[in-house]
């Protein structure tokens, strides 16, 4: 580097060399963050400390509250000068989220229901909190690309760990899901069960649902990809590429159409960050695994394959397409808020495999409008991350995290996502780091400055 070439050139790296990491550099370490996004895969969500806290009581959402009571202290301590406010983008959209969100459940309160249903909103009011709060956290903490990787890294890794878990479960009939739960923790609901479908057995990894596992596993691969390409040392990278081949090698063990579905978007939002020949290479790589498969385990490729081409008659797939008659109705009696957020639970009324149904049925116009708004805010979180991204690793970033969150926020028109706490937290976290390369100034002077420092890439 010659003395008049700047830190974070926007120049391409060189072959096997990542690119400068961009202005700022470092920032103190997330620690919590880096925790939380470890645990979240790793820990079933059935595994809660003893106590009366139930299903509150799992060392994940514990955290989520905490990160939740943290921002609201630092808001109402911090002090505030007008020529330093930051106005992020994300930070509206997901408040605005979790008013309109606290609106419906404010509404469902003045029409009491059955005690499961009163519990159900209950549950599902804590629920927000804690999706709230850890994206809000995240966009108070993670600021530089160093505490981003620092995250992501966490992220991949427990995931990677989960799916160690699933394929074991499906190649040596061995199930460790509890291996990493501490002693002295108890089981909150009854351990589910591997199923089969097609005569393979659905794994769980160390989640509550094949899908939940098969989303989660999918929606890895483009990040693990990234990090394969742009993470700061040769052992981390092949770290991650041994993470990212995990991943695509797990999704078939779930037979999952939502699995295919989200990994399908996510790769085809995440080449637009690659050239030719890396996608050249991807696609041999997946040929390689479907070849393992075809040698290992056909019944798992078959079992998929036929569960893709014969969905018409699928009866999961028919009792979707039956679901759709119920909620228009239920949408003609409450249009406006529906039944109340966490006012519809299955064991009383019939499940919803859809998030958006569900959206419909709790909050009406208002709660599908809160949903629209998160989703659409996914997409606009990858652009305004583009945007702002000064060098190749940025913008690669970029892609991949707007890779995932687009492919999980697809497959949830096929289940219903805020359902399971490993994938909804998984998806929070992700939006929380692609809106955390953004932040706008509110003064003319400040955003002068903030422009000089970064400059947008040439």
């Amino acid at each position: 580097m010659t003395a008049t070439q700047p830190a974070d050139s926007t120049r391409e790296p060189g072959p096997g060399h990542p690119d400068p990491q961009p202005t700022p550099r470092g920032g103190k370490t997330p620690w919590l963050a880096a925790i939380f996004a470890v645990i979240v895969p790793v820990l079933p969500t059935t595994s809660v400390f003893p106590g009366p806290l139930r299903g509150n009581g799992s060392p994940a959402r514990i955290l989520s509250y905490l990160f939740f009571t943290l921002i609201v202290l630092g808001f109402l301590v911090r002090r505030r000068t007008s020529d330093r406010a930051r106005v992020n983008p994300g930070t509206v959209i997901v408040i605005v989220f979790f008013l309109m969100q606290l609106a419906t459940y404010a509404t469902g309160l003045f029409e009491v229901g059955s005690p499961v249903v009163e519990a159900s909103k209950g549950r599902t009011a804590l629920s927000l909190v804690a999706q709230v709060g850890i994206t809000l956290y995240i966009l108070q903490t993670v600021r530089t690309a160093r505490q981003r990787a620092i995250v992501l890294g966490c992220l991949i890794t427990g995931i990677a760990y989960s799916c160690v878990i699933g394929i074991l479960q499906g190649f040596v009939g061995i199930d460790l899901r509890f291996l990493a739960v501490p002693p002295g923790f108890v089981e909150v609901l009854e351990t589910p069960e591997l199923t089969s479908r097609q005569g393979a057995l659905r794994v769980l990894g160390t989640s509550q649902h094949a899908i939940e596992f098969s989303v989660m596993a999918a929606a890895s691969v483009p990040l693990s990809l990234h990090l394969a390409r742009h993470a700061t040392t040769p052992l981390r990278r092949q770290l991650a590429a041994i993470a990212g081949l995990l991943a695509v090698a797990a999704v078939p063990t779930a037979v999952s159409r939502s699995g295919v579905v989200t990994l399908a978007v996510a790769l085809a939002v995440y080449m637009f960050a690659w050239k030719v020949r890396p996608i050249g290479n991807a696609i041999l790589v997946g040929v390689g695994v479907l070849a393992a498969y075809a040698v290992v385990s056909p019944l798992y490729l078959k079992a998929l394959w036929t569960t893709i081409v014969s969905s018409q008659s699928d009866k999961s797939i028919t009792t979707r397409t039956e679901d759709y008659a119920a909620v228009g109705e239920q949408f003609r009696q409450d249009p406006w808020f529906g039944l109340g957020l966490g006012g519809y639970p299955p064991t009383e009324f019939r499940y919803l495999d859809n998030q958006w149904l569900q959206a419909v049925v709790q909050g009406g116009i208002v709660g599908l409008a809160a949903l629209a708004l998160l989703t659409l805010g996914s997409v606009a979180g990858m652009t305004a991350a583009l945007r702002r991204s000064t060098t190749a690793r940025d913008r690669n970033l970029a892609y991949a995290l707007g890779a995932a969150l687009i492919g999980i926020a697809v497959s949830s028109a096929t289940f219903d996502l805020f359902s399971f706490q490993q994938i909804t937290f998984v998806y929070f976290i992700l939006y929380g780091l692609v809106w955390s390369f953004h932040s706008t100034p509110t003064t003319p002077d400040h955003r002068k400055a903030v422009t000089q420092e970064h400059p947008p890439p040439v």
